[in-house]
């Protein structure tokens, strides 16, 4: 654990490197802050020793009582000016770090295979990009800057008490043992504590996250009541462990503030001792005391900055765990961006599983010819969808091959292959922004007259302008203020505009009402004209003109044919299915 600690520092501190400068005026600016007001005690020595309690003249004393005061407004404005430099810099340099990494994680997770987001909660993820990165920043603001600045005025103010009277000192530093062993016993709890603080803190997010994307489905089933149980259970969860993380934080505090007042006390009681017998004058006493609040004050921090370090330090460890989660698919060494010409599909000896022992897909062959419509049916669970994932490399298949006019899939980049190939869900994913934002989502390149062709040949362009701001409206998150059919025909407009040679059509209407199920059909057959097209239907009604039908069953391939050499063959899976739903669709009439 502390070797895994290290290295996620040693990592952090890479992304520190370049702004080295810039952390180093920010400390030395602070240095200043911290340095400057250490002149205040020394003038008012001066003032209480030459002026207040001085024998000589009353002019004397005016002209030293105007020279001393004049020097600290000077220096009261040299340190507004230290202080707003340092606070800047300071902002500037944290923020612009934090971007970096922020940028590169989310450049990372971008990258990530499906699978890495289906064992994920979502907000897990989120708190990792948002959380978790403003947590590990502060170890640039507080533990490096501070440390740096705290360490140099003790060594400061260090030399100016010996200097003033060094067996003053001694009895001042006596405590500072007792005050760096309880620093230490606390600093392997207070990590602990902070990191299983963060851990509860991701899953809260995540639950929060998933139950809110979900709040249709938890009012439909009346489940308010045990959500809030729930959410009540995880957020207690989290509140006792931040609750003991304060608890442990509020001991040290306590012991650092309680050395830090018993041993000035200690040295007032010596230091009056020493001016009753001559050896110290008034003004000395009362600018040493002054120095001592200005030397205690920084090892008080080193109590919270051992906080603070321990929260970043975790939230580093969470966000290197990310970093070095590696994507399952990746490029072959050579990987090339190829055009799809033709848009001849060949799944070719296929077997995959989703772990090495247990098969889904098995031994599965399809030839799909360029402009054929392709239909896959079966039960549920068949592997329908995991065929059209593999033809997208979501995942690998784990022998065998996937060729698109006779190259295989893993010879492309994966930009390339993605990019000629669209995709139509049952349920689209819309994006919070405006209609045409969307439909451009397809290709960011296009016109705007592009936009408006694509939106005619989706059956999207009449609804569209019948909103009052056209393609400018907002559609809210997910396209809310959408109707289910509307929502279709962005999507398919989209895929329009993205004018790939391969479509996966993943029950597209299947949650449609009929009159918006016949007009996104209308769309949908235009859509499919000279493409390449798979499509994964439960109702057998919509693929009984699809060129080839493949049934599958417990992930093979167990009948290949056109609808009306399928049903001809008595007994077989494909004629139960069209018998089931034929009777289900008399009933309902």
């Amino acid at each position: 654990m502390e070797e895994e600690k290290k290295s996620a520092l040693r990592r952090f501190l890479q992304y520190i490197k370049p702004y080295w400068f810039n952390i180093f005026l920010v400390a030395f600016f602070g240095i200043l802050k911290f340095q400057i007001p250490l002149i205040f005690p020394w003038a008012f020595k001066e003032i209480i020793d030459k002026v207040l309690l001085s024998n000589k003249d009353n002019v004397f004393k005016l002209q030293t009582l105007n020279y001393y005061c004049s020097l600290l407004i000077i220096v009261a404005l040299v340190y507004g000016v230290v202080t707003f430099f340092r606070h800047y810099i300071h902002a500037r340099v944290s923020s612009r770090i934090i971007f970096d990494i922020r940028y590169k994680l989310f450049l990372h997770i971008q990258k990530m295979s499906l699978s890495f987001f289906e064992k994920r909660q979502i907000g897990q993820i989120v708190s990792n990009v948002i959380n978790d990165i403003n947590l590990a920043s502060n170890f640039v603001g507080s533990a490096v800057t501070n440390t740096i600045m705290d360490s140099v005025s003790i060594v400061t103010i260090s030399y100016i008490l010996f200097k003033m009277n060094w067996k003053l000192a001694l009895v001042s530093m006596t405590i500072l043992p007792f005050y760096m062993w309880s620093i230490m016993s606390f600093r392997p709890k207070i990590r602990k504590v902070s990191k299983e603080a963060q851990r509860k803190l991701a899953i809260l997010s995540g639950d929060l996250h998933e139950r809110l994307a979900g709040v249709k489905i938890v009012q439909a089933f009346t489940r308010e009541k045990t959500e809030t149980i729930r959410f009540f259970h995880d957020s207690r969860e989290y509140y006792d462990m931040v609750v003991e993380g304060a608890n442990l934080n509020a001991r040290l505090q306590t012991i650092s503030e309680m050395f830090a007042r018993i041993s000035p006390i200690i040295v007032l009681w010596y230091g009056g001792y020493l001016v009753l017998g001559s050896k110290l004058t008034v003004g000395e006493l009362i600018a040493f005391y002054a120095y001592l609040g200005s030397f205690y004050f920084p090892f008080t921090r080193f109590a919270e900055l051992n906080v603070i370090i321990q929260n970043s330090v975790a939230a580093m460890e969470r966000i290197f765990e990310v970093f070095d989660t590696k994507p399952e698919i990746v490029e072959r060494k050579g990987a090339l961006d190829i055009k799809i010409t033709r848009g001849e599909v060949i799944f070719k000896n296929v077997n995959f599983g989703y772990t090495a022992e247990k098969l889904v897909l098995k031994n599965i062959n399809i030839l799909a010819r360029p402009g054929e419509k392709i239909a896959l049916v079966g039960p549920s669970g068949a592997g329908k969808t995991t065929l059209v994932n593999l033809l997208l490399r979501f995942y690998d298949v784990n022998s065998g091959a996937i060729l698109i006019d006779g190259i295989d899939i893993r010879d492309f980049t994966l930009k390339s292959l993605r990019k000629q190939i669209g995709i139509v869900t049952q349920e689209p994913i819309l994006f919070t922004g405006t209609i045409e934002e969307n439909i451009k989502y397809g290709n960011v390149e296009a016109r705007y007259k592009d936009i408006v062709d694509a939106a005619k040949a989706a059956n999207a362009y009449d609804f569209i302008m019948g909103f009052p701001n056209k393609f400018k409206e907002k559609i809210g998150e997910k396209g809310a203020t959408l109707s289910g059919g509307q929502r279709q025909r962005i999507a398919i407009a989209r895929v329009f505009l993205k004018n790939p040679k391969i479509i996966i059509l993943d029950e597209a209407t299947a949650s449609l009402d009929s009159i918006s199920e016949e007009l996104v059909q209308e769309s949908l057959e235009e859509l499919l004209k000279g493409r390449t097209t798979f499509i994964i239907a439960h109702r057998l009604s919509t693929v009984l003109n699809a060129d080839k039908i493949v049934v599958l069953d417990k992930g093979e391939v167990v009948q290949f044919g056109t609808h009306n050499e399928l049903i001809s063959q008595s007994g077989s899976l494909y004629e139960r299915l069209y018998n089931e739903q034929f009777k289900v669709q008399e009933e309902a009439k």
